[in-house]
């Protein structure tokens, strides 16, 4: 097992393909786009429900 050790640890953090500021930046901006979508949507269906609930009296 040699890649576990402190010199098999740092070879393998110096073959990763760190990503570009450009990807990282559109990459996080993706995540922040869908859950700010998943947050809007689910509050939604809660209001929805809740209201729907009000109608029938529960």
């Amino acid at each position: 097992m040699k890649w576990f050790s402190i010199a098999g640890f740092r070879a393998e953090v110096h073959r990763i393909r760190w990503p570009k500021m450009k990807d990282l930046i559109a990459n996080s901006g993706s995540v922040i786009f869908f859950t700010a979508a998943f947050a809007l949507f689910f509050t939604l269906c809660e209001w929805i429900a809740k209201t729907y609930l009000h109608f029938i009296g529960l």
